[in-house]
């Protein structure tokens, strides 16, 4: 049976001692910014956003 961690956790543990006031901080900059943290397994109410195909790594090889 897996965990399930929220995001604040997950930011939090990448901190030696589970900084949860820097965990919100960077959450609150990144809403800031525009950005929104979704579950893995939701839909984004904007589906545009997301491309349709992953790209491929002959298609990033091509490019640089």
């Amino acid at each position: 049976m897996s965990r399930k961690l929220t995001p604040r956790q997950v930011i939090a543990r990448s901190y030696p001692t589970w900084d949860y006031a820097m965990a919100d901080r960077l959450i609150a900059w990144l809403q800031e910014c525009g950005y929104e943290i979704v579950e893995k397994e939701t839909v984004h109410r904007d589906a545009s956003l997301v491309p349709n195909e992953p790209e491929t790594a002959a298609s990033l090889e091509r490019t640089h």
